[in-house]
């Protein structure tokens, strides 16, 4: 739940500015995140409700040269393995032609683990790879070559665990 807010901190100005997050309605459309998602540059999703809609409100910045955080996971690992990947991302990169640039967010279990409410100060990295283009690739195949740019990163120099 910190990473978002972790990635926007770590961001220079110039490029938070036109930035935007992805975030999924059933998580983050709640009254208590109302006042956030509205004071920030948000994008609520509903992919189970309406892909084709969620894919064009996602396009809409990267069609205007923005970037666009996905958090790939969809999700909170409860033990600091990486879960499976949707392919949200790929879809949004393959169709748009537009690379992806894998990001690790390393310390950020360890300060609000799964059943804690609050933080605890830990180390946190955040480490921005090498882009990974789309072409010639399908969803499944730049999917599964983001996943692993990340863990290759996360095993070359692990932070914790």
């Amino acid at each position: 739940m910190l990473d978002g807010f972790i990635l926007a901190a770590a961001l220079p100005y110039s490029v938070l500015k036109r930035t935007f997050f992805l975030a999924f309605e059933m998580v983050f459309g709640t009254k208590i995140m109302s006042p956030i998602i509205r004071n920030s540059q948000t994008i609520l999703i509903n992919v189970n409700k309406d892909l084709k809609a969620s894919v064009q409100k996602s396009a809409v910045p990267l069609k205007k040269g923005q970037n666009l955080v996905v958090f790939p996971e969809g999700a909170r690992s409860r033990d600091r393995e990486l879960l499976e990947f949707k392919k949200f991302f790929a879809i949004l990169s393959v169709e748009l032609n537009i690379p992806v640039v894998p990001t690790v967010l390393d310390g950020t279990f360890e300060s609000l683990p799964a059943g804690r409410l609050f933080p605890r100060p830990s180390p946190v990295v955040v480490k921005h790879l090498e882009p990974i283009y789309p072409e010639g690739l399908s969803y499944d195949e730049l999917t599964e070559r983001v996943k692993e740019a990340i863990e290759t990163e996360m095993r070359r120099h692990p932070l914790h665990g």
